[in-house]
């Protein structure tokens, strides 16, 4: 691989890094906010300062596509790369301003209140199992990876009964988004698993077309899809399959993240315990902590000046959101998890017009989760301390979590 002067490199790989993240990010936030860096064997420069980050994401200028309607090489030509050149967060306007405006409905207000019911349903009857499972239990395979996966189903009419399956190829989905490099087997897998979406939501779209009506958010876009001039099959499909990966992966991740950090924070637990309306807070307060995206990307608009550093135009940016959310300028003792802090403007989100749709729902699932867990099972206690994380760069998944759902007996 070529390397440039002064280069920084991060592997995903590497034990070290793997290890401790936040240490390297703090380091690099610290000295180098504005390093030259290489993805996927491309000139990029990698940006770790909360102003920076913040700067780049609100200006309008620094756009997510190369060039207009180009999609990066590395994510070939299958399946794979229809997915990702339809999918919202990878458009620029005008095309995004139309999709978003389409979309947006669906997590609305409005929407999130009639959802409320049967999202508290599915989270508080989750956790009601997991308690009578046993005194170990892997929390992401028996709760972070269920509840979600009925939650997306739920959201998009397909059946629950493919709640415990058809998710299970999502996360090869990941190396197309992602901010790794990535190889022939893993494009391959990747595409494999877009034709598989692409097909499930095209016939989900066809059994449901003429059942829902412009108040549930499915049926909007159905209808907005029939009028041909607002929607094409395409866009409609993988606007969908967009749905209902991102309401399974990233609300799969926040709540093992959450789990995670209040059972390693037991003075937090027993706060939120005896103060279920803390909740809220605690949710953001995870979102900065552990964010679930760690790597997002923006090419650079003219005359870019970050830090001081020049920035060509059109070069390759490497946004550090979890990097970010621990900057000192920003937050109080940004390394110390606390529940209780008010003053909390993260980017787990982002910023600016590619801001995260699904906000909203992340919000009112955090909400329901983080009353409910420590009101039905106020001893929970972690049982392993090394945690398994999947080895990469942006998304950094634990991917094993043993607890104790009742503590110790």
């Amino acid at each position: 691989m070529v390397t440039l002067p002064d280069t920084v490199m991060l592997d995903a790989s590497d034990a070290s890094f793997a290890a401790d993240r936040y240490s390297v990010y703090r380091s690099l936030r610290e000295t180098r906010p504005v390093a030259p860096t290489m993805v996927n064997g491309r000139r990029s420069w990698l940006i770790t300062g909360l102003a920076e980050v913040e700067r780049v994401l609100k200006d309008p200028t620094c756009l997510v596509e190369p060039e207009p309607g180009a999609i990066p090489a590395h994510v070939g030509t299958g399946a794979a790369s229809e997915f990702y050149r339809y999918s919202l967060p990878n458009m620029d306007p005008p095309t995004h301003t139309r999709l978003r405006k389409l979309a947006s409905p669906a997590f609305a207000p409005r929407a999130m209140k009639a959802m409320r019911g049967w999202v508290e349903e599915i989270i508080v009857s989750g956790l009601d199992r997991l308690a009578e499972l046993g005194d170990e239990v892997d929390f992401v395979h028996e709760y972070a990876a269920r509840v979600p996966a009925m939650i997306a189903c739920r959201l998009l009419h397909a059946p629950m009964s493919d709640a415990e399956t058809v998710l299970q190829r999502m996360p090869a989905l990941n190396a197309v988004l992602s901010q790794s490099d990535i190889s022939p087997q893993q494009l391959a897998d990747a595409d494999s698993a877009a034709q598989f979406y692409i097909d499930y939501i095209g016939d989900l779209v066809d059994s449901l077309r003429g059942t829902l009506d412009d108040e549930d958010a499915v049926g909007a876009l159905l209808n907005a899809e029939a009028d041909g001039a607002r929607l094409s099959r395409m866009e409609l499909v993988i606007t969908l399959v967009g749905f209902f990966i991102a309401s399974y992966h990233t609300t799969m991740v926040a709540m093992t993240n959450a789990v995670n950090a209040l059972l390693r924070h037991p003075d937090q637990y027993r706060q939120l315990t005896a103060d279920p309306s803390l909740a809220p807070l605690a949710w953001e307060e995870t979102l900065r902590f552990d964010s679930p995206v760690h790597f997002i990307w923006r090419y650079a608009g003219p005359g870019l000046e970050l830090n001081g550093i020049p920035i060509p135009e059109g070069d390759h940016l490497l946004l550090g959101l979890a990097a970010a959310n621990r900057d000192s300028a920003r937050f109080d003792d940004p390394d110390r998890y606390d529940i209780t802090r008010t003053e909390n403007k993260h980017v787990a989100f982002t910023a600016g017009g590619h801001y995260c749709l699904g906000a909203p729902l992340s919000r009112l699932e955090g909400d329901i989760l983080l009353r409910e867990l420590p009101r039905r099972l106020p001893g929970m206690q972690l049982r392993e301390e090394h945690l398994q994380r999947l080895p990469d760069l942006t998304f950094p998944v634990i991917t094993r979590l043993m607890v104790s759902p009742r503590g110790a007996r």
